[in-house]
């Protein structure tokens, strides 16, 4: 069986990539030409240059493999034209699927996130059986790559599994490294009450629940949501994470109205001085808003029990961090 990744050198595609290769499936990786690979050196891994904006090259690296992991995208980052996130995380979801056409794919398989719900009222935890509401552009476009992958099966017949994880960190992860930066250098105040809620996943239980996923056939046509074992405060996640750096958070806590007025005040500052600014109406909302979501089909459907919880997958990632000089 062969396997070809796309983002193969991001957080999630490496472990996929890593996994692939523990469980004996051969394994492709697209990659641009200012790829870094170095974290990939490996020699079963086979390595070629393409960009998912290039349907024929995405065509010749998908004629002879039965699982394509669509494990790309851009993230929330500062001052991204939003044009970018549309011609990445939704076209270029469709370009690869047009790719896998006429081809012996047998599952395409794609991360997703569970972004695409938006944010939650108090005390709801949100299935697949939800409707979209994504509130910002990675969850709008994020949200129009599955409803396309959907449109695929259903008039393509693509195999297809969406798999959505929430909040992902663990080792060699370097987007939510900005957050255990913080609390290390006691910068982090919480903003709000610090009640509200995030789902944080650790990168093995994800890998976990793709490997579920992967060549099963109860997978097919389906969506998941894979996170962790439950969701926790964002007051009680910063603590955890300054528990095990061993500092102590800043005793003051910003006012949900004065949050938002700053980081208004400093995204105009940066725009202007053309600098990435510590505080953004994003980061503000990401921090106050309830995210929060049950696993229970992946459970009932695939055996999916997440095995770390969020003390230990932070202790595990600050080791990491440490041991590479992060922190």
């Amino acid at each position: 069986m062969k396997a070809l990744v796309i983002g193969g050198t991001g957080f999630i595609g490496s472990h996929i990539v890593k996994y692939l290769i523990a469980n004996g499936i051969e394994v492709r990786v697209l990659i641009r030409r200012e790829s870094n690979i170095g974290h990939l050196a490996d020699k079963r891994i086979e390595f070629k240059y393409g960009n998912i904006s290039d349907i024929d090259s995405l065509r010749e690296h998908t004629k002879d493999v039965d699982l394509v992991y669509s494990a790309f995208g851009i993230l929330g980052q500062w001052a991204m034209p939003e044009q970018k996130y549309w011609e990445i995380n939704t076209k270029g979801v469709e370009n690869l699927l047009e790719s896998c056409l006429n081809r012996q794919v047998k599952q395409f398989i794609h991360i997703s996130s569970a972004g695409v719900l938006g944010p939650l009222p108090d005390g709801v935890l949100a299935d697949e059986s939800f409707p979209y509401n994504p509130s910002n552009v990675y969850e709008k476009t994020k949200c129009e790559a599955e409803k396309t992958i959907l449109d695929y099966g259903e008039k393509q017949g693509l195999p297809f599994t969406i798999i959505r994880p929430e909040f992902v960190y663990g080792p060699e992860d370097t987007h939510v490294f900005g957050l255990f930066k913080a609390i290390k250098a006691k910068r982090f105040l919480l903003l709000g009450n610090g009640n509200s809620l995030l789902h944080p996943t650790y990168i093995d239980d994800l890998i976990q629940g793709i490997h579920l996923c992967t060549n099963n056939e109860n997978a097919k046509g389906k969506i998941f949501l894979i996170t962790g074992d439950k969701p926790i405060t964002v007051k009680k996640l910063a603590n955890t994470i300054a528990e095990e750096l061993n500092v102590n958070l800043p005793k003051i806590q910003l006012p949900l109205i004065f949050a938002n007025a700053t980081a208004k005040i400093l995204e105009s500052g940066a725009r202007v001085a053309n600098f990435e600014p510590l505080l953004t109406t994003s980061r503000v909302k990401f921090f106050t808003e309830n995210r929060a979501f049950s696993y229970q089909k992946a459970r009932d459907e695939l055996g999916y029990v997440p095995k770390v919880d969020f003390r230990e997958g932070a202790r595990r990632t600050i080791r990491w961090y440490k041991d590479n000089r992060y922190l």
